[in-house]
């Protein structure tokens, strides 16, 4: 596993030199990829469990507690 992890760090590393950018900056793309890859998943986990808890379907999201309808109601023409 650790030698795997080096082998795509060593070609991240190369393709960083290819890009004018230092370790530092390499290291942190390969973070901001991890982070985003993994608020995708945990989107589409939600998204999927929602369709299932949710009653009455995408519809169903009119009529659920607190909506941004509902903030028109109160502040009127504000929002």
């Amino acid at each position: 596993m650790n030698t795997k992890k080096n082998q795509i760090n060593t070609k991240l590393f190369e393709l960083g030199k290819n890009l004018d950018l230092n370790e530092n900056d390499v290291i942190k793309a390969k973070r901001t990829i991890k982070n985003i890859a993994a608020l995708a998943l945990f989107t589409g986990i939600i998204i999927v469990l929602g369709n299932f808890i949710m009653t009455g379907g995408p519809a169903g999201l009119y009529y659920t507690g607190v909506s941004i309808k509902d903030f028109k109601l109160i502040f009127g023409g504000l929002i």
